[in-house]
């Protein structure tokens, strides 16, 4: 669907036809003025005639592009079969597993002053769910991010929440982790969750199984990500066949080798980007590294895929088999692709991140809260919306 694209361009050569030199002599006793004028009559016609070709060679370029952008919407429409398109959430709320739990010295901000930002006129916000599941089951949701496509900005912003985070449920009347709502109550509940405690009124979204990113990064040959050190040595250079296992083993030993030892730039094949996405626990920050890793991925998709876009249906059967759009038409999709020029210039940015705070259940579980909650989200609102204000 989600965009920091290059601007190419096309120029085309045409071979110029120069009419013959006239040599200004009198033939048959005329003189040579007559002869000149022919002569400029000549050059006339034979320029109406390489004009002519030129024309009609362009306009034959125009009609096979034509034919062939045509015959790729034809195809991408078709690819688009595969993926599941949902109008009304088939998972309904269900919170007969749900176990209350509270958090000890946690007050609540009171967000109602804080005004609610939805869709206008140059911004369209998306949430992307990352589960190991496909459309009807439930599952947590562990990737939760906000995509948002500025058009007066000319940006693609990616904002994660991270799955531990502590949000109050609607659904639910209390308190649980926002990766939570999607499992007990599907699409709606993850969407109202996040509308109460961002003040974000998204009504589309996307999901997809996150393991489906391997096969999508080698539908494009691989894509350079910037890698940091600690992840670097986790990575394997050869596939293991089995996503649970790295280059180190669980203590930290080395066991197969690994991409490199220092930070760079490395080309990922689809197994690589699939364990830089599921590194957590190397971090000290955990969860939070984890989902930056993920937006740079997401982002080394989006712009290999606009550099090299007929790769693009290659990707496209590569994943979309595992993507759910929920109340995202097919023409809406179709109508991104066929101005898929607009966004070239855009710039993807995913450099804004939540301010977390540690805390503890009852139950002894570790969550994550939003300290001064209501200005974060006042910086949000800024970073998403920004100078269209």
């Amino acid at each position: 669907m989600f965009i920091n694209y290059e601007k190419e361009g096309m120029t085309m050569a045409s071979e110029h036809v120069s009419p013959e030199k006239e040599t200004g002599k009198a033939r048959h006793g005329k003189k040579p003025e007559k002869q000149v004028q022919l002569g400029k009559t000549k050059k006339k016609g034979r320029g109406r005639i390489a004009l002519g070709v030129v024309m009609s060679t362009f306009g034959a370029i125009c009609l096979v592009l034509a034919i062939l952008i045509n015959s790729m919407l034809a195809r991408f429409g078709s690819s688009l079969d595969n993926a599941t398109f949902l109008e009304e959430d088939t998972l309904k709320p269900d919170y007969s597993g749900y176990e209350q739990d509270d958090l000890i010295d946690y007050t609540p901000e009171d967000l109602s002053k804080l005004e609610v930002r939805g869709n206008n006129d140059y911004v369209t916000n998306y949430l992307l769910i990352g589960c190991d599941s496909r459309s009807g089951e439930r599952a947590r949701s562990d990737t939760n991010i906000i995509l948002s496509i500025n058009d007066k900005t000319k940006t693609i912003k990616l904002v994660s929440i991270l799955r531990d985070t502590w949000v109050y449920n609607p659904g639910l009347g209390g308190y649980d982790r926002i990766n939570a709502a999607f499992m007990y109550a599907g699409f709606d509940g993850l969407l109202s969750t996040v509308e109460s405690n961002f003040c974000l009124d998204i009504d589309q979204a996307v999901m997809v199984d996150f393991n489906s990113f391997a096969s999508a990064v080698d539908a494009l040959g691989g894509i350079d990500v910037d890698v940091d050190e600690a992840a670097a040595s986790w990575i394997p250079k050869e596939d293991p066949h089995n996503p649970d296992s790295f280059a180190k083993s669980e203590d930290g030993i080395q066991i197969r080798e690994p991409i490199g030892y220092e930070a760079g730039n490395y080309h990922l094949a689809g197994f690589q980007a699939l364990a830089f996405c599921r590194l957590r626990y190397i971090y000290a920050d955990s969860d939070i590294s984890r989902q930056r890793n993920q937006r740079r991925v997401i982002s080394g998709l989006i712009k290999t895929a606009m550099q090299n876009p007929t790769k693009i249906f290659n990707v496209l059967d590569a994943v979309l088999a595992d993507v759910t759009l929920y109340r995202i038409s097919k023409g809406e999709i179709l109508s991104y692709v066929d101005n898929a020029t607009k966004y070239l210039g855009y710039k993807i940015e995913m450099d804004y991140e939540f301010t977390y705070q540690n805390m503890t259940t009852a139950g002894g579980a570790m969550v994550l809260t939003l300290p001064d909650q209501e200005q974060q989200l006042m910086n949000l609102h800024e970073y998403l919306y920004g100078e269209g204000e």
